[in-house]
């Protein structure tokens, strides 16, 4: 029922601009039909049509061209001027009578085409504007849906008429409309985390000075205890008079920025840190050096030498960690592919950090020929990435072990060691950039915490996996796979 009175409504065909002649014509033939009935069967008379239905014919050219515009208001007068004609022709006019119903008709008919013309006119005016308007607002609403900020849209009594999905998403619920920014906050201040009063939000302060607020940065707490970073801008919406009718306000989620530029102030401590070292070293060892040339002491000599070249690798590392961080950032680290012995590229890589590890054995199990494909050089910074943090977090164990093992089309290199393993909570983050593992005591080792984040990266580019065993104090082994060459 509901949906045939939203069907007769004209109001409710306001803005269709799609215009039908068939309701106009069934409706109006049935009317004359069931006038036909009531004249000759109901009242017996057939002349009480009459005046009456030029008055009911004037309501349905009305009705019907509010409805459908000008094709309803003319399909109901040419029905109506076809029912008058014949009314005239089946009650037998004559003479004047007959003289007087045809001028009546046709001037009834001119009054019912200007009547159609001039209302239908407007109909379908008013039908385009608002069809214009619905259309304007559905763009706008799929652009507000699509922007990767948040969007949040007010009255002028700061009671919130729209929001976009991406405000839902980052502030973790879903505003209900109508909701008084005047009485509550959603957000914290930045600096002591206490509610901002209403007065000093943005967006009522946009809507009570007229004038936008720019890039206010806050924190919010969510829901779920997650703890944002938010720039907010806020600005008034005028009318055409220069009153405010509606203000917006803008939210962007700048915690990963935060973050990014949290990790690039402790990347710049770090690597001050880390660089001032072995330049410190240098420095001392050169000067130690200038007074043994003095002094011609030459074994003092060799063991300055000695520890300037390693201070000077240590430099070297450091220097190409950061060039392969910056290549690949920006997509441009190397890779040569060749097939290659990769049993050979661990026994060299071992071989090489064997003598800087007084205090360590490692143990290479299984020597077997494979055929890898990829960057033998990568492959190698692989090794001794890991190898390397294999004798820098076991201080107290005597031995590495490097294994191969064929698994199907791939081969699995793990390396382990006896030292302080890794918590569950840290194993998730180790192949971050710029992360560092630390022991029970929170010790950190040196390092600007590059190594696995590289690593990762390289055997990803070989198509490979990278993953970590470990438990706290019992040692940890680090696997990654390569595909065999076929």
């Amino acid at each position: 029922m509901k949906r045939f009175l939203r069907y007769i409504n004209p109001l409710d065909h306001l803005g269709d601009t799609q215009y039908s002649f068939i309701f106009p014509l069934v409706t109006n033939v049935t009317l004359c039909i069931l006038s036909e009935i009531f004249a000759y069967g109901i009242a017996k008379n057939p002349m009480i049509v009459g005046v009456y239905i030029i008055f009911l014919n004037v309501a349905f050219i009305i009705y019907f061209t509010f409805r459908d515009g000008v094709v309803g208001g003319f399909v109901t007068t040419i029905i109506t001027v076809l029912y008058y004609f014949y009314i005239i022709q089946t009650r037998h006019y004559k003479g004047q009578e007959l003289s007087s119903g045809i001028e009546t008709t046709f001037f009834l008919t001119i009054i019912y085409l200007l009547l159609a013309s001039i209302i239908g006119w407007l109909k379908q005016t008013i039908d385009r504007l608002i069809e214009r308007e619905a259309n304007e607002k559905k763009h706008l609403e799929t652009i507000i849906q699509q922007l990767p900020v948040g969007i949040l849209i007010t009255d002028e009594k700061a009671k919130l008429t729209r929001r976009n999905k991406q405000a839902d998403a980052i502030l973790g619920i879903k505003i209900p409309i109508g909701f008084s920014f005047g009485k509550d906050t959603l957000i914290e201040e930045k600096i002591d985390a206490k509610p901002i009063l209403p007065t000093k939000a943005p967006l009522l302060k946009a809507l009570h000075t007229g004038k936008p607020v720019i890039g206010k940065e806050y924190t919010y707490t969510r829901n779920d205890k997650k703890i944002l970073a938010l720039r907010v801008s806020s600005a008034p919406i005028h009318n055409k008079k220069k009153k405010i009718i509606a203000a917006v306000s803008i939210i962007t989620d700048i915690t990963h920025q935060k973050e990014l530029e949290r990790q690039k102030d402790d990347f710049l401590s770090l690597a001050s840190h880390e660089l001032k070292t072995p330049l410190t070293s240098l420095k001392m060892f050169i000067d130690l050096q200038k007074n043994q040339l003095k002094k011609k002491e030459i074994n003092k000599l060799t063991y300055y030498n000695q520890r300037i070249a390693d201070q000077t690798d240590k430099l070297k590392e450091l220097v190409n960690d950061l060039l392969s961080v910056s290549r690949i950032q920006t997509g441009k680290l190397k890779f040569n592919n060749e097939s290659f012995d990769i049993t050979d590229v661990i026994v060299d890589t071992v071989e090489g950090l064997q003598a800087t590890a007084a205090n360590h054995t490692i143990q290479i199990i299984d020597k077997k020929k494979y055929i890898v494909k990829g960057d033998k050089y990568r492959i190698y910074q692989v090794l001794v990435n890991l190898i390397s943090n294999a004798i820098k977090y076991s201080p107290n164990g005597k031995k590495i072990v490097v294994r191969t093992e064929k698994i199907k089309q791939n081969l699995v290199i793990s390396v382990q060691d006896f030292g302080i393993g890794i918590s569950k909570e840290q194993q998730g983050k180790i192949f971050n950039k710029l992360y560092q593992v630390s022991d029970s005591t929170e010790r950190t080792f040196p390092g600007l915490g590059l190594g696995l984040y590289i690593s990762k990266e390289i055997i990803v580019r070989h198509k490979g996996k990278i993953w970590v065993e470990s438990r706290k104090d019992k040692g940890s082994t680090f696997f990654f796979t390569l595909p065999l060459s076929k």
